[in-house]
Order: structure tokens, then C-alpha cells, then sequence
């Protein structure tokens, strides 16, 4: 059988398996579309701990246009794992905090003017705001 992108609808299909695999940022990037900053929450919210482990480790292959965003991931992944394991799981982490913060990235249209750091700043915050409410 062909690759799922192939057959009607998907592209969309592809794009929806990349989005629940945590990897939607290069998905887009390897395809050359435009990368939106939430996009960039994907493999925070959704991946696994050895995915995201893997993305602090891992040189990358893609467009040097992304290059700062993968290293802001890098650093977040690192508060990510850091967080996880002691008082809470990863994926209480992905479930209560970060995967509602894709998704109210992704419905802010002037997300998409943030730089780097800005959305470093923005997610560390909100982490450590979770701190005490989580008790991580």
C-alpha cells in the first residue's frame, strides 16, 4: 500500500497522526509549510518521555529557520523531564498543563509574532505557576 499521504485526505491524515505523535513542528518544517509558534508545544504536549528526551540529544537535520525554536524546545524539554517522575507523571503534566497551553497558543493569532524567548519565558512561567497547584 502507498504512504498515507497519497490517498485522499492524507495530507490531513498525516498531519493529524504527526499532531498525537508530538512531532506536527517537523512535519511542517520537512514539508516547507510556515511553522506556527504553538506548533512548537506539540512534542511537549503529546510525546513520550523518550521522544522528548531524544529531542535534547538529537542534532538536527532541518531548515536552519527553526534552529532557535528547537533549542527553545530543548531547554523546556530539560523543565519538562526535570519536573516529571518525582510527585507527578509526564503525562499529568502534558494533561493538565501543557496540552491546554497548545491549544490556547493555537487560538491566539499574536502568538505567531512571539520570538524564542518570549515563548520560553511565557511557558516556563506557566509551569512553575503549576507548581504548588499540581504539587510538583
Amino acid at each position: 500500500m502507498g504512504k498515507l499521504r497519497d490517498l485522499p485526505g492524507g495530507v490531513l491524515a498525516s498531519e493529524c497522526e504527526a499532531y498525537l505523535q508530538g512531532n506536527l513542528a517537523e512535519f511542517w518544517e520537512q514539508r516547507g509549510t510556515a511553522v506556527p509558534v504553538w506548533t512548537w508545544m506539540n512534542l511537549l504536549a503529546h510525546g513520550s518521555e523518550s521522544q522528548i528526551h531524544d529531542s535534547l540529544h538529537r542534532p538536527s537535520k532541518q531548515r536552519r529557520t527553526g534552529r532557535s525554536w528547537r533549542i527553545a524546545r530543548s531547554y523546556l524539554a530539560y523543565q519538562v523531564l526535570d519536573l516529571a517522575g518525582e510527585d507527578v507523571t509526564l503525562e499529568e503534566i502534558q494533561s493538565t498543563v501543557l496540552l491546554p497551553l497548545e491549544l490556547e497558543m493555537a487560538a491566539h493569532p499574536e502568538v505567531d509574532r512571539w520570538t524564542p524567548r518570549r515563548w520560553v519565558e511565557t511557558v516556563d512561567e506557566v509551569i512553575r505557576n503549576q507548581h504548588s497547584t499540581l504539587g510538583f
